[in-house]
């Protein structure tokens, strides 16, 4: 039923027109058509929620809640209903049934992170957002050097765009006295693609994990086929999720690819010691993120583009490697995400990323007034929304 409601509001229509594409083209009518319809507030992360207390209940990991108030503030608990995290009933339910009292020293680490998710929202992501419509609207006219900017301001947009509402979510829910899931741990830092997927939307991979991979898998666990299969599947759902395109398709079948080397490596010592080698020597693992985060800029082109043709168009113009030096308008910002990822980077083991309780006395305040005056002054306030509101 949860499956059939998700299905009907995002998903109906998607299927209904590449129906009707695949009739016409065999010159065959039909009668159906599509619907007008509003896709209720969070549907995709309410409905994720209660279907995995649903199996949590069925495989007795759970007890079932009995008090209805808490059961709906489970599933439609406001600071994170719209974009997640996706909570699992075993870790929020005993929080809401609890008794809570306000916690001065909880509530300002939860007012410094809201503070940090609206600094990378308001000012890293908004600002870029324009240079990035800007170049994938007219692709064409632009060099291989800005193609490639367009794609990296992007990868970094939706990280700090989505992170940023992440942040805001769980400092939110700190003020209420409950403790909500990380969902980024500096990805951008993954020396593998499996490092990488283990840091981004973390709530939403091991949810897929969990409830569709892993059972899956089971049924044949030591067939490396059937576990590139079930890896490849799960990533086309994972993009699949995202919305009704076939953008998302491909930018799930293209990250269930980059995982086989992982997944063969379970069998072969030699590609395992290759691996590891990478992952511990240090000029290679500075080299296996700046790849890796090269292949992320790259594929999330079909996550931007309205269409398959659209970001084919694009990828073709960035690999005719025509290189210019871009226009200030579109690198006077260098500096600025520079200094914000060598931050991530410092701040890379913290709970989150202004985690700055046990900072110097006299630190703390600069610290404070740096962010809450860079909102001021660079941060859009009007024309925005975050990307993840549309899933």
């Amino acid at each position: 039923m949860n499956l059939g409601l998700l299905f009907f509001f995002k998903y109906y229509n998607f299927f209904i027109e590449n129906t009707i594409e695949l009739l016409n083209h065999f010159h065959l009518r039909s009668n159906l058509q599509l619907l007008n319809i509003v896709q209720p507030i969070g549907i995709s992360f309410f409905t994720f929620q209660t279907i995995g207390y649903n199996i949590d209940v069925y495989k007795g990991k759970i007890k079932p809640t009995k008090n209805l108030i808490v059961f709906l503030n489970f599933t439609s608990f406001f600071p994170q209903v719209f974009a997640g995290p996706i909570e699992r009933g075993s870790k929020f339910i005993p929080q809401l049934l609890q008794k809570r009292v306000f916690d001065y020293q909880q509530a300002t680490d939860g007012l410094r992170q809201i503070a940090y998710g609206l600094f990378k929202k308001m000012v890293i992501a908004d600002l870029l957002s324009y240079r990035v419509g800007n170049i994938f609207l007219n692709y064409e006219s632009f060099s291989s050097t800005e193609l490639f900017l367009g794609a990296a301001y992007f990868y970094i947009q939706i990280y700090c765009d989505f992170s940023g509402y992440s942040d805001i979510a769980i400092g939110t829910a700190k003020l209420f006295g409950i403790t909500l899931s990380t969902n980024f741990k500096t990805p951008f830092f993954g020396k593998t693609s499996q490092e990488v997927w283990s840091r981004w939307n973390i709530t939403l991979t091991t949810w897929f994990r969990d409830y569709v991979y892993m059972p899956l898998l089971f049924r044949h666990k030591n067939s490396m086929l059937w576990r590139i299969f079930c890896t490849i599947f799960l990533f086309v759902l994972i993009g699949f999720w995202h919305g009704a395109n076939f953008t998302f398709l491909v930018f799930g079948l293209l990250n269930g690819i980059y995982f086989i080397p992982h997944i063969i490596s379970k069998k072969s010592i030699v590609l395992r010691s290759a691996l590891d080698y990478l992952k511990h020597n240090n000029f290679f693992s500075v080299v296996s993120v700046a790849f890796l985060f090269v292949l992320g800029s790259v594929t999330t082109v079909f996550f931007r583009s309205a269409n398959v043709k659209l970001a084919l168009g694009y990828l073709d113009r960035l690999f005719q490697l025509h290189f210019t030096i871009p226009s200030p308008y579109y690198i006077k910002l260098l500096p600025l995400i520079i200094l914000f990822l060598t931050w991530e980077w410092v701040q890379r083991n913290k709970d989150y990323q202004f985690a700055i309780s046990k900072y110097a006395p006299i630190l703390k305040p600069a610290l404070y007034y740096i962010l809450l005056f860079g909102i001021l002054i660079f941060g859009k306030f009007v024309d925005t929304t975050f990307i993840y509101f549309r899933f």
